[in-house]
């Protein structure tokens, strides 16, 4: 049976205002700023059997993503979600189940083909680095490969779709479209009133997160309170930010931007994200790269991202090494990557 992998790198939200009430969910997103990076998500995607819609189901053999015969039903979908521990993540398929269904419903998957699916994870979720939306994409990209129905837009519009209905990501699946270094114009899908426009980089960074802490989006978009003051804080970053022209020479505008917003929203003022920030400044002053980077809070989790303070002068590998080794002895999420696009 054949068999498609994908990829698709995570992406980080910097800053973001929030627009979740319009009917339709493809309808709903974000305007904001933020950036994809390479490490993210591997989905492999193995069609495993097929029944003419007209008859009736049966028993076909297909063979498993361990490689052994296994029997499946017509329309079966198998999944494996494993983080970066290696370890499986539990109660996680509805997004990808939701995911297949609404592709079969848009008529992009016959509904009797059966897959095995396995998704490999390697970053953490809920620490604001896209993981739903990157894993939602990688499936997507590979079903299209599969099926080769249609467009990909339509498949990302129905993966933010399904973002949406979770209560995942507002602006994740937009960004990722985009590439690169993002601005998000306009809320919602790619290709149904979503409108992102990036520009390319390949900086290393560091990826930075507290293991024993996380938070799901829901609890800040739901909120009214916090929809308020991140959305007040968000709006006002981006109309500075699309005031000139989007390519490497906004870097500087997009890091004060970025800070502006952590502290006018409220966000930076959390006592998990503000420990974590010092900490990870601490640290920085004291093997003496603080003034060769940024600390930018990632959007919505307790982690921050370390970033070059100019895309000219990107840091060197020794110096991302000495960053990762600092943190790591102090007991944190550590993951060195790179800005993708």
């Amino acid at each position: 049976m054949a068999s498609y992998t994908v990829s698709c790198g995570g992406h980080i939200t910097l800053l973001f205002s929030i627009w979740k009430e319009a009917r339709l969910a493809r309808s709903q997103g974000s305007r904001g700023a933020g950036f994809n990076v390479v490490d993210g998500v591997e989905a492999t995607v193995r069609h495993v059997g097929t029944n003419a819609p007209d008859r009736p189901a049966e028993l076909s053999q297909g063979s498993g993503l361990d490689g052994r015969p296994s029997t499946v039903e017509p329309g079966d979908v198998r999944l494996n979600i494993v983080s970066m521990q290696g370890t499986p993540i539990e109660h996680s398929e509805h997004f990808y189940i939701d995911l297949i269904e609404g592709l079969r419903d848009a008529r992009l998957l016959n509904p009797a083909e059966a897959f095995d699916i396995e998704v490999v994870l390697a970053l953490p979720t809920s620490q604001g680095f896209g993981m739903s939306a990157a894993g939602l994409v990688a499936v997507a990209r590979a079903l299209h490969a599969h099926s080769k129905i249609g467009r990909e837009d339509q498949y990302l519009r129905v993966a933010h779709r399904i973002e949406r209905i979770h209560s995942g990501g507002l602006g994740d699946v937009l960004g990722i479209a985009a590439q690169g270094i993002e601005l998000r114009l306009e809320p919602g899908a790619p290709g149904a009133g979503g409108k992102a426009i990036g520009f390319p980089s390949s900086q290393p960074i560091v990826l930075v997160w507290k293991p024993d802490e996380a938070r799901h989006t829901s609890k800040y978009i739901d909120d009214p309170q916090w929809q308020r003051t991140i959305s007040a804080a968000g709006e006002k970053a981006v109309r500075t930010l699309r005031l000139n022209e989007w390519n490497a020479d906004a870097w500087s505008d997009l890091m004060l931007q970025s800070r502006n917003f952590s502290q006018a929203s409220g966000l930076l003022e959390e006592p998990e994200r503000m420990s974590l920030n010092s900490a990870v400044l601490d640290a920085l002053r004291s093997i003496g790269l603080h003034t060769r980077v940024y600390v930018r809070l990632c959007m919505l989790g307790v982690s921050v991202a370390v970033l070059p303070r100019r895309l000219d002068e990107p840091l060197q590998s020794e110096e991302i090494t000495l960053i990762a080794d600092a943190l790591r002895t102090l007991e944190f999420g550590v993951r060195e990557t790179n800005i993708s696009g």
